[in-house]
């Protein structure tokens, strides 16, 4: 996966808004599946790794809100290598659900 290529796979899987930026590709997408009327905001960046995912902590209450927290440089999680990042991913699987303990 290049960093070209990831805004576009994202769309593809999961309905994903991109835009491809100077030294990233940021992404919005739904995460109605997990959170109902929520979005998940990440961005994908090359590293001397490969490339590394990085998704804000959230979720966004709407696109807009997603957009602004990517604008801003929210808080993020720690970036993850893609090939790692894929197969522990909520985002492309709509069957994907989600059990909140109350602690």
């Amino acid at each position: 996966m290049t960093l070209q290529q990831f805004g576009p796979w994202l769309q593809e899987k999961a309905g994903a808004e991109y835009r491809s930026e100077k030294d990233r590709t940021v992404c919005v997408t739904s995460i109605d599946h997990v959170e109902p009327g929520c979005f998940a905001a990440l961005y994908a960046v090359n590293t001397v790794d490969g490339l590394a995912v990085v998704e804000l902590a959230g979720p966004f209450p709407s696109e807009a809100a997603a957009w602004e927290a990517l604008a801003n440089d929210d808080e993020t999680y720690p970036p993850v290598l893609f090939d790692d990042w894929v197969n522990h991913q909520y985002l492309t699987d709509k069957t994907a659900r989600v059990e909140r303990f109350e602690l």
